[in-house]
């Protein structure tokens, strides 16, 4: 059964955008921690699942895009963590 694949802009850094696959987003597997070496513009596409557990990192607002500086440790889904990863933006934590 072929996998269809669903890039969806996660957000940016350092104006590249993050692409994340949601064809491949498994829900049911364990959130990852990534420590963030570049400021992450996080964005709030429609469709797009929440981070679990919203991040775990405090926002001044709650509104999108969000700011998240560089030094930052984030708890998100293992496909964005990878994609932040494979960008060079961050390492996993």
């Amino acid at each position: 059964m072929a996998n269809n694949v669903k890039d969806v802009a996660h957000g940016s850094v350092g104006g590249t955008t993050i692409y994340v696959d949601l064809a491949r987003i498994d829900h049911g597997a364990a959130a990852v921690k990534v420590m963030l070496s570049a400021s992450y513009v996080r964005a709030r596409q429609p469709g797009t699942p929440a981070a679990p557990g919203f991040t775990g990192a405090p926002a001044a607002s709650l509104d999108f895009p969000r700011t998240h500086p560089s030094g930052t440790v984030l708890t998100l889904h293992k496909a964005e963590a990878d994609a932040l990863v494979a960008a060079g933006a961050a390492a996993y934590a």
